[in-house]
């Protein structure tokens, strides 16, 4: 393995031995003619995979599909059943909340003892501790046993420890989610710095945007076996869809070639641009998606948009049958597939919508684009059937169309929120600051 490689997995099976009862143990374990009376369950079945000096790799998949046991095997809590696994350099984990932590310890002890675990003395720890408390800011529990603690709390001292004993890999296994929102970020800025100091970073998340957002490659185990290994887009987007297929159990799919989408004449007079994609989709048979396209304030196709103008969204449906209690909509991704503005009728009408059998229908959506930072979008549309809170997706079409969005302000964020700024100005013995503490 060269310097640059981090991590290097070569066929990795990880198989655990089921017993109906504890009996059956002691009976395997005494059988005179070697019988067994157990089952062997595959947890991990073929991983192979490498990660490179300063890369973030996204681990995804569903609950039990081997995440976890992957990344037990990488930190050497747990054995290999067989495969190769080399590691290169120091590994940081957040596996478990509350793992490496003693519970009668207070949480300051147990920043020390995390730092002997990792293998610093008592004075390298000294130097590091205020950084971590700082990070941690947990106030006055830090010197209160970690039993009495809060998950989120757990989650912000563990962090804490792990990020500032200088690791070369850190690997973090959902601890995130259980922090709230400003502390997620917190961390989140953390990550970009520890990716600039060239630190490998294996992130395991539900939240596929997270995903997208932070990783250039990532990882889709299903039931123990790697599915893909790749770029991290094109990774989530075959897992996102996997989901959307198990979704939609009970509604008859079938596949369809977009190149023979051509446009449709409701009643002899409207003509709409046909779609097509690169690759087919899935969609229901009792519907057809036949356009789907963007129209500006003089009625003309485009795909070059400037922020706080009119637009409107039209996608132009086919119905094979009657269908009712219908969500549409759209949304507007960055590069990385974080959504950035959406609409769909549910959420801004309160309501859904029927298709009938033989009709052709376009939905409009008319909006003001708001000012978002300047470059290029995807858009996808969807349809779904249900309420917001409880629907079945029904079809999803990813990247449906690619935009550029002009903006000739300057923008630090995605969207810039319109407001009224003004400055007053007071002498100072005539302000109060109510709760400030005197210096």
């Amino acid at each position: 393995m060269n310097n640059d490689t981090m991590i290097k997995i070569k066929d990795l099976k990880k198989e655990y031995r089921l017993y109906d009862s504890p009996l059956d143990r002691v009976r395997e374990v005494f059988s005179i003619t070697g019988k067994k009376y157990s089952r062997a369950f595959r947890a991990l079945d073929g991983i192979t995979i490498d990660v490179k000096k300063g890369e973030t790799v996204g681990i995804i998949g569903t609950n039990g599909a081997g995440k976890s046991t992957l990344l037990k095997i990488i930190t050497g809590v747990l054995p290999p059943t067989a495969g190769e696994v080399q590691v290169n350099g120091k590994i940081a984990a957040l596996l478990e909340l509350g793992a490496g932590f003693n519970q009668e310890y207070t949480g300051l002890q147990n920043i020390y003892l995390n730092g002997r675990i990792m293998g610093f003395t008592r004075k390298q720890m000294d130097e590091r501790v205020q950084a971590i408390i700082d990070f941690a800011d947990i106030g006055e529990f830090l010197n209160q046993p970690v039993k009495t603690y809060s998950s989120g709390m757990f989650a912000r001292l563990a962090f804490a420890v792990a990020i500032n004993v200088e690791p070369d890999i850190l690997i973090v296994d959902e601890a995130l989610s259980v922090g709230d929102l400003f502390f997620q970020n917190k961390c989140f800025r953390k990550f970009e710095e520890l990716k600039a100091k060239g630190v490998t970073i294996l992130f395991v998340s539900h939240d596929i945007a997270s995903v997208r957002q932070m990783c250039s490659r990532a990882l889709w185990i299903d039931h123990g076996t790697q599915k893909k290994f790749g770029d991290c887009d094109l990774v989530c987007d075959m897992y996102m869809d996997e989901k959307r297929k198990s979704m939609n159990e009970g509604v008859t799919m079938q596949s369809v070639d977009e190149e023979r989408m051509t446009p449709v004449y409701p009643k002899g007079k409207a003509v709409f641009p046909a779609l097509h994609y690169k690759s087919s989709k899935l969609v229901s048979e009792s519907f057809r998606f036949r356009s789907c396209f963007i129209t500006d304030n003089r009625g003309a196709v485009t795909t070059d948009m400037l922020v706080e103008n009119e637009y409107e969204f039209h996608m132009v449906i086919e119905f094979f049958e009657d269908m009712d209690r219908l969500i549409a909509g759209f949304v507007f991704e960055n590069n990385k597939g974080l959504p950035i503005y959406d609409i769909n009728n549910y959420i801004n009408q309160g309501q859904t919508w029927k298709g009938v059998k033989g009709q052709v229908t376009e939905i409009v959506f008319k909006y003001r684009l708001p000012r978002i930072m300047k470059g290029t979008y995807v858009v996808s549309a969807a349809l779904a059937q249900g309420t917001q809170e409880r629907h079945i997706m029904l079809t999803w079409l990813h990247g449906a169309l690619e935009v550029t969005i002009y903006n000739e302000g300057y923008n630090s964020s995605y969207i810039e929120i319109p407001s009224e700024i003004q400055a007053r100005q007071f002498d100072r013995n005539q302000i109060e600051i109510v709760g400030e503490e005197k210096p």
